[in-house]
């Protein structure tokens, strides 16, 4: 999350966590839409072989410091992609507005995958498995 809060001090770029995570929750949003949930993926930093591997808890403190101003390019660009995929304007125009912790608050509602709970990668990659397919 240190990238993905890219207001602070007002550099903003596009970024693709953040972009991610705004076209999913819009298409889940639309009526008829086939995708039914989104399931976040919260990995904290690799914990080293000598310590046992595996990934270290998810760092939620770093959530306070998300921006409360919306990426302008990010949600440009997710405008974009959205109006190319047939949404319609009045959620494309919804979309512009979303400031950063709005959209990590919307996507870490859904019950996510703590990585650190799961061991090395093939542990958290089978447990992501089967809750998509549940």
């Amino acid at each position: 999350f240190d990238r993905v809060d890219n207001v602070v001090g007002g550099f903003d770029r596009v970024d693709n966590v953040l972009l991610e995570m705004i076209i999913a929750m819009a298409l889940r949003q639309e009526a008829g839409s086939a995708i039914q949930a989104v399931l976040p993926l919260l990995i904290g930093t690799a914990r080293p072989s000598a310590e046992g591997g595996g990934f270290r808890t998810f760092p939620f403190y770093k959530l306070a410091r998300l921006s409360a101003e919306p990426s302008e390019a990010t949600n440009a660009r997710a405008a974009s992609i959205l109006r190319q995929l047939g949404l319609r304007e009045e959620k494309v125009e919804a979309v512009m507005d979303r400031s950063v912790k709005q959209v990590v608050d919307e996507v870490l509602q859904n019950q996510g995958v703590q990585a650190s709970d799961w061991g090395d990668i093939g542990g958290v990659v089978a447990e992501c498995g089967t809750r998509v397919l549940k």
